[in-house]
Parts: structure tokens; sequence; C-alpha cells
């Protein structure tokens, strides 16, 4: 297992952290417009919403502490490897989403290339792993 890989890992949950960090800025971000457009959706959208980005920010946190603090153990066993073949699964259906969920809006270049970075840095240190 080369140092390298480690390294990737890490910038894994570096990229994490900083999603979550984003991802909890959206309530209040000129962008999404939270403030005025969640209450015109029905109560249960709403609430699915909010709920959906909240449990999206937990998973970033958690997977920068498994990326982080326990990068020996994600690269030495099959477990290891199916958690980082997940995460770099969770980019790729997420970059999908970017091409088709936006009705009339083209994908955003920018966003395309951080989710395809995502996968990367989760897909690169799967396949080193030989559990």
């Amino acid at each position: 297992m080369g140092e390298y890989v480690v390294g990737i890992l890490i910038a894994g949950g570096i990229y994490n952290i900083l999603l979550a960090v984003f991802h909890i800025m959206f309530w209040r971000m000129d962008k999404f417009n939270w403030k005025e457009e969640l209450p015109k959706m029905s109560s249960i959208n709403m609430a699915v919403i909010q709920l959906l980005n909240v449990a999206v920010i937990v998973f970033f946190f958690l997977i920068s502490y498994i990326s982080i603090f326990h990068t020996r153990e994600l690269l030495s066993s099959g477990l290891g490897k199916t958690v980082l073949l997940g995460v770099s699964l969770f980019w790729l259906i997420r970059l999908g989403g970017e091409f088709t969920f936006k009705k009339g809006t083209p994908a955003n270049p920018v966003l395309v290339v951080i989710l395809v970075i995502g996968a990367l840095l989760y897909l690169i240190p799967a396949l080193s792993v030989t559990a």
C-alpha cells in the first residue's frame, strides 16, 4: 500500500468536510433562497428536502472521519474496499444526477469536475485494496 493512497484518502476526508460545510450553508445561501423557496413547498416536501440535506451532512462528516482516522483499515480489508467503492459510487450517482435531474439547465462544468474528483478520491484507493 503506497503512502500516496493514504494521502488520497486524507484528501478525500478534507473534501468531504468542505462539502459538509457547504451543505450546512444551504439554509443561508442566496443561490438556493431556501428562506423563500422552502415555504412554497408542501410541509412534507419541505421536511424531506431539509432532512435529506441533514443526512448528507452527517454522511459527509462520517466519511471524513473514517477517511482520516481509519485510513489503514479502509485500505486493508474487504469491508474497507466496499466502503471506498460505495463512496465512489455515491459521487458517480450524484454526477449522473447533474445531467438528468436539472430540467432545462445545463450541467455546471465546475460542479462536474468537483464530482469527478470526489469519485476518484475513493475509486483510486479502492482499486489498491488487495483484501
